[in-house]
């Protein structure tokens, strides 16, 4: 397997939906708290690459098990397929990348506390659920959601509490979800734009997906109405103080999001697909640049 090949396998290229909220949830400690702690929080940025990466594996090996048809097993859809990735390939890097998720993960564990153990197995669990059940997420209307809550609120949950550990309390948990949820937004629009991009493959796969529920036509409608409630819900955390008055002007980011929302809309196929990982990229880079500017205000 070539190294190449390799990046396809873990799909590198969707590290953006768990670098947002990586982002965001140090930000967020450093801004409210005062603090960060600085090893593990780089630890627990490995720990959460590498759970991305695992599930990006075994959801596309567990893809490539249960395709019905030779066409779509070595479709471009299908890195294991058209890259020949053998069994024993897959599952080294799948293991590989579990041991850093556990050995990092208890290593955290000790480090700040219970609740982060209790926040990893819930996490775990819905990766796992994610691919790996006879039911998975990913095939149900129910994926973006849980992708998003799980990557996008609870990795930023998960980052906050390992720089400000042991402080874990029902505020926390509370203003995490108003302060996370233009991250966990962007993060769901990915797994949808993705979804929209496979329709007609899913359709063939008999995957019940949210876009089958609700239609190609309107599934695109509702990618650009995520991103709008994403910013209003982080007008939201300014105006009830949970975030700094500086996140406000991340809404400079909006005409860019806007014009890529819309390219996608105008052609909603697989290859404009990485419209939704930009629009993720240019809110993280923008509310991260002002957060960072709020700490010196």
């Amino acid at each position: 397997m070539t190294l190449k090949t390799w990046l396809k396998f873990v799909e590198i290229q969707s590290l953006v939906a768990s670098a947002l909220p990586l982002i965001l949830g140090n930000l967020y400690a450093a801004n409210t708290y005062h603090h960060m702690n600085a090893v593990p929080a780089i630890v627990f940025v490995i720990v959460a690459f590498a759970l991305q990466m695992g599930v990006n594996v075994w959801n596309n090996l567990q893809d490539f098990k249960s395709a019905t048809s030779d066409e779509w097993k070595n479709g471009v859809n299908n890195i294991v397929g058209s890259g020949g990735i053998t069994p024993r390939e897959g599952w080294t890097t799948l293991i590989g990348l579990v041991l850093i998720v556990v050995v990092g993960g208890l290593w955290l564990v000790t480090q700040t506390g219970i609740p982060l153990l209790i926040m990893g197995l819930i996490g775990f669990a819905v990766a796992y659920w994610y691919a790996g059940t006879p039911l998975p997420l990913s095939r149900t209307p129910f994926g973006e959601l849980a992708s998003g809550l799980t990557m996008g609120y609870l990795i930023f949950l998960s980052a906050t509490y390992v720089n400000v550990a042991p402080v874990f309390n029902g505020e926390l948990l509370l203003h995490a979800i108003v302060a996370s949820a233009i991250s966990w937004f962007a993060i769901g629009d990915i797994m949808l734009a993705n979804n929209i991009g496979d329709y007609e493959e899913d359709l063939a796969e008999n995957r019940h997906t949210l876009v089958w529920h609700l239609g190609k036509d309107r599934a695109v409608k509702l990618f650009g109405w995520i991103y709008l409630a994403g910013y209003f819900m982080l007008i939201l955390s300014v105006v009830l103080g949970i975030l700094p008055w500086p996140a406000l002007l991340a809404l400079v980011s909006f005409p860019i999001v806007r014009k890529n929302t819309r390219a996608f809309q105008a052609n909603p196929i697989k290859p404009n697909f990485p419209q939704a990982i930009k629009n993720a990229v240019v809110i993280s880079v923008t509310l991260a640049i002002w957060l960072v500017i709020g700490l010196f205000i």
